[in-house]
């Protein structure tokens, strides 16, 4: 059974139809259907029931879609990388990011590339710590920055900068009001899995009291939105606040205070390109002169 097999599956599950399929993969459904009776000869068990009117996914064919589409996304992005090799590319930089350093960021890699031979860099957000130690170890990317410190042996996690966390709100709403606690405050928060989640549970019980929250969501943007639209108000990283547009709201430190700190890491017996570690050492020396 060949990848191509897999592809074959995937799509006629996705599409819920044979002829769908066959036109998206550019195929006889003839010879799609043959292709999918020989899996399922060589398996031993039906992936699909067919009738005259629908297609049904049997359960252990839903069991077989559900090995075929990580292993059909890890052969793509791993023939990609050996496509990178060609040493008629210029190899990628690839980068996990926090959504609240791409400003900063964007800075480093301006400044990167004007002293680099046309460099390409590939960014990625990540927000969950467990799934950018994965990524460095797997070598899905050369840099990766984090909220916290990551614990494993075999990466190198460097302190870039603390930052505290800030309440944002429209204007008027804590005028003369320096602080405030974020008790019965209605509060619009990261999503559950996100390493700014996990401070922020942290924080409420630590204060043994259980937020008000008005919306959860994936990004610091989508949260200043909604603060906009008078949904709630939203914690947010400061650097944040003062990098992006939030025209129309004002920020006040919490109380007691919370915080968190960056870091860039990246895998320590990794042979890195000089474009790698000079992006690194330029990151360390920037927070260092503006700390």
């Amino acid at each position: 059974m060949k990848i191509l097999h897999l592809e074959y599956f995937i799509a006629i599950v996705r599409f819920n139809s044979f002829t769908k399929a066959a036109q998206y993969l550019h195929i006889s459904q003839p010879s799609l259907t043959a292709m999918i009776k020989k899996m399922e000869d060589q398996l031993g068990y039906q992936l699909l029931t067919r009738t005259t009117k629908d297609i049904k996914i049997t359960e252990k064919g839903i069991q077989f879609y559900q090995y075929a589409v990580p292993l059909v996304n890890e052969y793509h992005q791993t023939m990609e990388k050996m496509f990178d090799l060609n040493t008629n590319q210029q190899p990628k930089l690839k980068i996990s990011v926090l959504e609240s350093t791409t400003q900063w960021l964007s800075t480093m890699i301006q400044q990167h590339a004007t002293t680099h031979e046309t460099p390409r860099y590939q960014i990625v957000e990540t927000h969950d710590q467990n799934l950018s130690t994965s990524q460095l170890l797997n070598y899905h990317v050369d840099i990766a920055l984090t909220n916290d410190k990551i614990k494993h042996e075999d990466i190198m996690s460097k302190r870039l900068y603390k930052e505290s966390y800030i309440l944002i709100a429209p204007e008027g709403n804590f005028t003369n009001q320096k602080s405030t606690s974020l008790k019965d405050m209605p509060l619009i928060v990261p999503n559950k899995g996100s390493q700014v989640r996990k401070h922020l549970d942290d924080y409420f019980n630590r204060m043994t009291f259980h937020p008000h929250i008005t919306a959860e969501t994936d990004r610091f943007e989508t949260a200043v939105n909604l603060v906009h639209k008078g949904i709630g108000y939203a914690v947010i990283p400061q650097i944040y606040y003062q990098s992006f547009n939030t025209t129309g709201l004002e920020a006040v430190q919490i109380r007691p205070k919370l915080s968190r700190t960056i870091y860039i890491n990246y895998l320590k017996k990794r042979k890195h390109p000089t474009q790698v570690l000079s992006l690194i050492d330029q990151c360390l020396q920037y927070w260092n002169f503006k700390t």
